[in-house]
C-alpha cells in the first residue's frame, strides 16, 4: 500500500492546489474527471465513447491500486475538484515488476501551470522510495511538445518511437517511448 501524504503546491501564476493519493471513495470524482478530460484532450488514446466504466468498477480499480504497494494513483485538486490525474502500474511478473509506466492528464485550463510537474514529482518521489521500482516509463504523443519538455526536464530519456501507433480522424500519430532509471 502506497501512503502519500497530501502536499500543497503553488500554481505558476499563484494560488494553491493539493496533490494526494486517489482513494476508492474518489471513484465518482475520478470518473467525472475522466469523462471531461477524454472529451477535451487530443493527446489521449482512449476516446470518450470507449469509457464504459461504472462508478463501482472505478471504485474497485482504485481499491486495487491502493492495496498494491507497487501501484499508485494521484489526483491534483483545487477546492476538492480534480484538475489532474496520474496512475502508475508496474509489471505483474517477477522479471518485470521492477519497472512500470504511468499516464497523466491535466485539465486544459490548468495546463502549463505546474500541475503536471507536481503530479510527476510526487510520483517520482514515491517511486524512488519504493524498494521494487527501478525504472519509470511512459508513452507520449510525438506532437505533445509541452509534455515532452516536462519529461525531459525531469530526467526522462528517449527509448524509441512507435510509428503510426495511434490513428485518429486527423491521421496517424507516433508515440515516443521515454524512461527514467531511478
Amino acid at each position: 500500500m502506497a501512503i502519500i501524504e497530501p502536499k500543497q503546491f503553488t500554481f505558476s501564476n499563484g494560488g494553491c492546489f493539493i496533490v494526494r493519493e486517489a482513494l476508492p471513495e474518489d471513484a465518482e470524482k475520478v470518473l467525472t474527471y475522466t469523462k471531461e478530460i477524454l472529451a477535451d484532450s487530443p493527446h489521449l488514446i482512449t476516446t470518450p465513447e470507449e469509457l464504459t466504466q461504472t462508478e463501482d468498477q472505478q471504485e474497485a480499480w482504485l481499491t486495487n491500486i491502493v492495496e498494491d504497494a507497487n501501484k499508485l494513483a494521484l489526483v491534483a485538486e483545487l477546492d476538492e475538484v480534480i484538475i489532474g490525474f496520474l496512475d502508475f502500474h508496474n509489471g505483474n511478473r517477477i522479471r518485470n515488476r521492477h519497472q512500470g509506466s504511468f499516464g497523466m492528464s491535466v485539465k486544459r485550463e490548468y495546463r502549463n501551470n505546474g500541475v503536471g510537474k507536481a503530479l510527476l514529482e510526487t510520483m517520482l518521489e514515491w517511486a524512488s522510495e519504493n524498494e521494487t521500482i527501478e525504472k519509470v516509463s511512459l508513452e507520449v504523443f510525438s506532437d505533445n511538445f509541452g509534455a515532452i519538455a516536462l519529461y525531459k526536464k525531469a530526467g526522462f530519456e528517449m527509448e524509441g518511437i512507435k510509428r503510426k501507433a495511434v490513428k485518429t480522424e486527423d491521421g496517424y500519430h507516433n508515440l515516443f517511448l521515454m524512461a527514467k532509471f531511478l
